[in-house]
C-alpha cells in the first residue's frame, strides 16, 4: 500500500514544484530543497517512472517547459533487487528551477559566495606559489 502523500512535510522552498508535478499525474515519491543538513545536494524530486523511459522524459520536458522551469536534469535511476523478478525505475528531476523565489534567491547568493571564497583562495595560492619561487634562483628550480 502506498504511503499517505501529506503536502505539509515538504520542504517549503519546493513544496510548489512538487505539488504542480502531481497535479499533473507525476507520481512524486521523494523530494528536497537541497543544501547543508539536506539529503540532497541540490533541489530534487523523486519521480516513479511511468512506461517508455524516453516518451515519460519527453512528456516530463514539455511539461516543465511550459511552466517556466527550462534548465534542469533528468536522472534515470534503475534498482535491482535479487528478490524480484524485475528491475525498477525511477526518474530523479534536479534543478535550482524548481524553487520557491525566495529560496532560489538565497541559493544563487550561496553559490556567488562561494564562487568568491574560492577565487579568493586561488589568488592566496598563486600568491604563495609567486612568493616560494622568488625565494630560489631560476638554476635551482
Amino acid at each position: 500500500m502506498p504511503a499517505r502523500f501529506d503536502a505539509d512535510s515538504l520542504d517549503d522552498g519546493i513544496r510548489a514544484s512538487v505539488l504542480l508535478l502531481r497535479g499533473a499525474g507525476f507520481n512524486t515519491f521523494t523530494s528536497c530543497e537541497g543544501g547543508r543538513g539536506h539529503s540532497f545536494a541540490d533541489p530534487t524530486i523523486g519521480i516513479e517512472l511511468e512506461g517508455d523511459y524516453f516518451r515519460f522524459r519527453d512528456r516530463l520536458a514539455a511539461f516543465l517547459n511550459s511552466h517556466g522551469i527550462d534548465v534542469f536534469l533528468i536522472k534515470l535511476i534503475t534498482y535491482y533487487d535479487y528478490r524480484r523478478p524485475a528491475a525498477t525505475n525511477h526518474v530523479f528531476l534536479e534543478s535550482l528551477d524548481l524553487l520557491s523565489p525566495a529560496k532560489y534567491k538565497r541559493a544563487i547568493a550561496s553559490i556567488k559566495r562561494r564562487e568568491r571564497r574560492i577565487l579568493c583562495e586561488v589568488q592566496d595560492q598563486e600568491a604563495d606559489r609567486g612568493r616560494l619561487i622568488g625565494r630560489f634562483p631560476r638554476s635551482s628550480l
